[in-house]
């Protein structure tokens, strides 16, 4: 990964940034969790602002309010949309049809912490309805939801492993791919996000990747969804999505891979957002990816008939695939 282009330096600075307020708020933690918390809440929501496109609103502290009235458990950094009314921004019910992401927010994450996430993914997902007839829209939650720490607890040399191995339990406890986390981001650590593939009919795989699907678990279907949870590994044969091979072993930045994150989920939801998360891939803010947990999952009851007959006839005309993370209709 070559440091030569100023958008590294830029986040490496935030890099530091983000270190010491974490150990400032670190050493009153104690005196008053509370307002250390808040004060690490309010360190997120400052880089979101500063980095995200300025027509989106981030706020702190809230509840996202369904059609039907029912609420959210409460979340510490919601992104509103461009058009949620200027009336309500300061309300700390959200209407979950302006809400385009929500987070927690953790200063040191835990173990504990990981498990209410998953939990609370599934009541995210249930807020506000997906789009049917588009590929996208029926994979992932229509509010991308994660989690934001700026440390953790682990012993360094162990502490990606640890948690690699405590997502990779949890993601299977979901009912529907919706239901998980896009992403969880710790900002001295690693950055893991969520990726969802459906993939061609096996006959189309090589022979040494059709044997490896089906021992697996894929042979099951003709086609299916291969579901991921995905961090930088430094490895030989990982590349860079798109981009060849690594141009260095070197770890990417946990919240430029983020940003990635971010701006990928919201081309999804707006074309004028897809620029700029391709410029940032095409400037390396994510390196080599390796998989943490790979699950696959039965097509019939994750996509519609419409996205089913096009799985089943093959027939991509009219779409677009961008990595191997989305694939969304063209408008």
């Amino acid at each position: 990964m070559s440091d030569n282009h100023e958008l590294h330096t830029f986040l490496k600075q935030v890099s530091e940034e983000m270190r010491s307020e974490y150990e400032r708020i670190y050493k009153r933690t104690r005196e008053d969790p509370g307002t250390a918390g808040d004060e690490g809440e309010a360190n997120w929501a400052r880089l979101l602002k500063d980095w995200l496109p300025a027509d989106i609103h981030v706020e702190t502290k809230g509840r996202i309010l369904a059609a039907d009235g029912s609420a959210s458990p409460q979340l510490d950094v919601v992104l509103l949309a461009g058009d949620y009314p200027r009336k309500l921004r300061d309300k700390k019910l959200y209407l979950a049809g302006g809400v385009l992401a929500a987070f927690e927010c953790k200063n040191t994450l835990r173990k504990p912490h990981l498990s209410k996430l998953f939990s609370t993914a599934k009541a995210i997902s249930r807020m506000a309805p997906g789009r049917k007839g588009n590929f996208y829209g029926e994979s992932f939650s229509p509010i991308t939801y994660g989690l934001l720490a700026h440390s953790h607890e682990w012993a360094p040399g162990n502490a990606a492993d640890s948690i690699d191995r405590e997502i990779a339990r949890l993601h299977g406890s979901a009912a529907h791919p919706r239901e998980i986390p896009a992403v969880i981001s710790v900002s001295d650590l690693h950055t893991w996000e969520h990726s969802l593939s459906p993939l061609n009919p096996l006959v189309t795989e090589p022979d040494w990747r059709k044997d490896a699907l089906i021992s697996a678990g894929a042979g099951k279907w003709s086609y299916f969804i291969e579901s991921n949870y995905m961090r930088w590994r430094p490895l030989p044969w990982s590349y860079a999505p798109g981009e060849g091979p690594q141009i260095s072993k070197e770890r990417p930045n946990p919240i430029g891979e983020l940003l990635l994150c971010l701006l990928r989920h919201l081309g999804q939801r707006g074309f004028d957002r897809a620029g700029m998360a391709d410029y940032y891939r095409k400037a390396h803010l994510s390196g080599g990816v390796g998989g943490i947990s790979v699950r696959y999952w039965d097509p019939p009851a994750v996509y519609s008939d419409l996205i089913l007959g096009i799985l089943k006839s093959n027939d991509w005309s009219g779409l677009e695939r961008h990595g191997n993370i989305f694939v969304r209709q063209l408008p």
